[in-house]
C-alpha cells in the first residue's frame, strides 16, 4: 500500500495538485491548516502552513515549501522558483513579517516538500544549508513522498478507519487502471463501504470525505499516467453522489464542523473537474469539429459501441455545462436561461456540442429510450445558455426525423430495453408485433416533442404528432416524477423509486402536455423536497438522473419551456401554435 501511494505522490504535478493534497492529510492528521495555497498573492516561499504537534510532543508552526517529483540540482538552486530562494523567503520575510500573533511565540518547522526523493547530487547541499540555518526557535523537516506515503497509510487510510476487504479493493482498484469497468468496479466497492457508516458525527463524515478524495487522487493520477482516465471519471461521478448524500444533513448549517465537511466535499467536486478536463478536455474537445473523428476513435466496428459512447459523451459534456451555469447563476433555485451568463467556458463547451452532433451524426439516433437523459441534459443545458437555444429546438428536430424513420424501416429504432447484448442484435425481428414489444413505454418521444414544440421550426413537431397518432398508440408516453421514497435512494444509483406520470399527449404546438404538467407541478411535491433542490445544488440531481440512468424530472426542466413559450407569445401576439 505504501509503494502504491509513493508512486502517486512522486506523479503529482506542484500546483493544484501537491499543494491541493497537503492540507486535506494534514487537516486529518490533527493539525490546523492557518494558510492555504493561493494564486495572484506572493506568498513569501511558505505554500501550507498548519499548527500541530511534533513528533517530541510539542506544539510548533509548520511551514511547508512545495515542489513536485524528485528533489534535482536545479529544483534546489537552479532558478528564480527553486526551493533554496524560496526557503530564503520564509526566512527573510515571511517569518519576520507574516506570521500572525497567535503563532508568533510558537517553534517553526520549515518543511522541505516534494513528492519523490532528494537526488543524491544535491543531497550534501541540503543538508548543509540546512544546518547553517537551524537557530532556535527555527528547525528543518524533509516530507519526501516516502514519509508522506507512511502518513496516508498509518493515518488517514489506517486499519482502525478502513478495513482490510476496503483497502484490498482501492488496491485492485489502482492496479486495474487499464482496465476502466474493473476499477470502477472496485472503487465502488471502497466508496460504498466507506459511506454506510452509520450515526456518524460531523467530524467523521469529513473523515471519510477526505478518505474518499485521497484514494481518488491516487486512482486518478495512476491512471493518468497509463493514459486511461475512464475509470477515475465514473468513480468521481459516484463519488460525489454518494458524499452528497452523507453530507446532505450537514449543507444548510453553519457550524465550524458542517463547514469543514463543507469544504471535503468541494474539494471532491473540484477534483471530478479536473478528471473532466484530463478526459474530455484535453483529448476530446479538440478534435469535435472533424468529421466522424469521435465516432472513429471510439475504435469498434458495431455502431452499437458508437452510439453508448457517444451518448454517454455528449451527456458528460452537457452535465460540464450546467456545473458552469449553477456557479456562475448564484444562489438560483433552479435552472433559468440567459443571455448574459458571463461565462466563456460555457458558451465554448455549447458550441462544442454543436460540432459534435455536425459531425458525429450517430448522434441523432438514439438506440434506447434510456438515452433520453443524456438528450435531456443536452437540450436543458442549451436551452439555459440563452442564444444557443435554437440549436436546442433544431437538435430535437433532427432526432424527431430520424428516429421516425428508423422506426418505419425497422432499423435501429430507440428500444425500452438497455442490456448491451440485446441492443447489439437489436432488432431482432422485422414485424410489427416485435416492434410494438420494444416500444411499449417512452420518455423520449414526448421530451422531443416538448422541446420541438417550444423551440424547432415547426415540421419536426407536426411529424412526431402525426407518427404518435397513426403508430404509437400502443406506447405509453411518460415521464419520470420524484417520490417521497426518491430522497434516500436517489443519490445512491437506485432506480426502483419515484413514480411515472402516464399518458402524456404528443400534440403539434405541445399546450396539452405543458398543461398536464403544470398541473402536475403546481402543488407541493416530493421534488421539491430533494435536498439538492432544496439547498439549492441542482446539478447533483441531474448527476444522480444521469448516473442512475433516469429521466430528467419535468419540475427540473418546465421552467425553462414556459418562459420560452410565454417570450415568444409576448413577441408574437399569440399562443404557439
Amino acid at each position: 500500500m505504501k509503494l502504491v501511494f509513493k508512486q502517486y505522490l512522486a506523479s503529482l504535478k506542484e500546483r493544484k495538485e501537491l499543494d491541493a493534497v497537503l492540507p486535506d492529510l494534514l487537516s486529518e492528521l490533527g493539525y490546523t491548516v492557518i494558510s492555504r495555497p493561493s494564486v495572484g498573492t506572493r506568498q513569501y516561499g511558505v505554500d501550507v502552513a498548519a499548527v500541530g504537534r511534533d513528533a517530541d510532543g510539542r506544539r510548533k508552526l509548520f511551514l511547508f515549501s512545495i515542489k513536485q517529483g524528485d528533489l534535482t540540482r536545479a529544483d534546489w538552486d537552479g532558478s528564480p522558483q527553486a526551493l533554496r530562494g524560496s526557503i530564503n523567503d520564509i526566512l527573510d520575510v515571511y517569518i519576520p513579517t507574516r506570521i500572525p500573533d497567535a503563532y508568533s511565540k510558537l517553534e517553526i518547522v520549515i518543511c522541505l516538500c516534494f513528492g519523490g526523493d532528494i537526488q543524491e547530487a544535491v543531497r550534501d547541499n541540503v543538508t548543509q544549508f540546512t544546518r547553517r540555518e537551524t537557530r532556535n526557535g527555527v528547525s528543518f523537516s524533509e516530507w519526501n513522498g516516502d514519509h508522506m506515503a507512511g502518513l496516508l497509510v498509518e493515518g488517514v487510510l489506517r486499519e482502525q478507519l478502513v478495513d482490510k476487504s476496503l483497502r484490498a479493493s482501492f488496491r485492485k482498484a489502482v492496479a486495474m487502471v487499464d482496465e476502466p469497468q474493473v476499477a470502477f468496479v472496485y472503487f465502488e466497492k471502497l466508496l460504498r463501504g466507506l459511506c454506510k457508516l452509520e450515526d456518524s458525527t460531523p467530524r467523521q463524515r469529513a473523515t471519510i470525505l477526505r478518505q474518499i478524495y485521497i484514494c481518488l487522487w491516487v486512482q486518478f493520477v495512476w491512471a493518468r499516467d497509463a493514459g486511461n482516465v475512464e475509470g477515475p471519471y465514473r468513480a468521481s461521478e459516484l463519488a460525489i453522489l454518494l458524499g452528497w448524500n452523507l453530507i446532505r444533513a450537514d449543507v444548510p448549517k453553519s457550524t465550524k464542523a458542517s463547514e469543514e465537511v463543507g469544504k471535503a466535499f468541494a474539494g471532491i467536486v473540484d477534483l471530478h473537474f479536473l478528471i473532466w478536463d484530463e478526459l474530455v478536455g484535453g483529448k476530446i474537445l479538440p478534435f469535435v469539429d472533424h468529421k466522424h473523428a469521435i465516432s472513429i476513435a471510439v475504435a469498434s466496428a458495431s455502431p452499437v459501441d458508437v452510439n453508448l459512447k457517444l451518448f454517454t459523451l455528449i451527456g458528460r459534456m452537457a452535465m460540464r455545462g450546467l456545473w458552469h451555469l449553477w456557479f456562475a447563476g448564484g444562489n438560483v433555485r433552479l435552472p433559468m436561461a440567459r443571455v448574459d451568463w458571463d461565462c466563456p467556458e460555457a458558451s465554448e463547451l455549447a458550441q462544442k456540442i454543436v460540432q459534435l452532433v455536425r459531425n458525429n451524426p450517430i448522434l441523432l439516433t438514439p438506440f434506447t429510450d434510456e438515452q433520453s437523459v443524456e438528450i435531456g441534459v443536452t437540450l436543458m443545458f442549451l436551452t439555459m445558455m440563452g442564444e444557443w437555444s435554437q440549436a436546442a429546438g433544431n437538435y430535437a428536430d433532427a432526432v424527431i426525423e430520424r428516429t421516425v424513420y428508423a422506426f418505419r424501416s425497422h432499423s435501429r429504432y430507440p428500444t425500452i430495453y438497455a442490456d448491451y447484448r440485446g441492443l447489439l442484435v437489436h432488432p431482432r425481428e422485422r414485424s410489427s408485433e416485435y416492434r410494438e414489444g420494444q416500444t411499449k413505454g417512452s420518455s423520449l418521444y414526448p421530451l422531443l416533442s416538448l422541446w420541438a414544440s417550444t423551440f424547432g421550426e415547426g415540421m419536426g413537431t407536426r411529424f412526431l404528432s402525426e407518427f404518435a397518432k397513426e403508430e404509437l398508440r400502443h406506447c405509453n408516453m411518460q415521464f419520470w416524477l420524484a417520490g417521497a421514497d426518491s430522497e434516500g435512494l436517489l443519490y445512491s444509483g437506485e432506480q426502483s423509486h419515484g413514480a411515472s406520470l402516464g399518458g402524456v399527449p404528443i400534440t403539434t404546438d405541445g399546450e396539452r402536455a405543458i398543461r398536464m404538467l403544470e398541473a402536475e407541478c403546481a402543488s407541493p411535491t416530493a421534488f421539491e423536497n430533494l435536498s439538492a433542490i432544496s439547498l439549492g445544488h441542482w446539478p447533483v440531481l441531474a448527476m444522480a438522473c444521469r448516473h442512475a440512468g433516469l429521466p430528467l424530472p419535468p419540475d427540473l426542466w418546465l421552467g425553462l419551456l414556459r418562459e420560452a413559450r410565454s417570450a415568444k407569445v409576448d413577441s408574437g401576439g399569440q399562443t404557439v401554435r
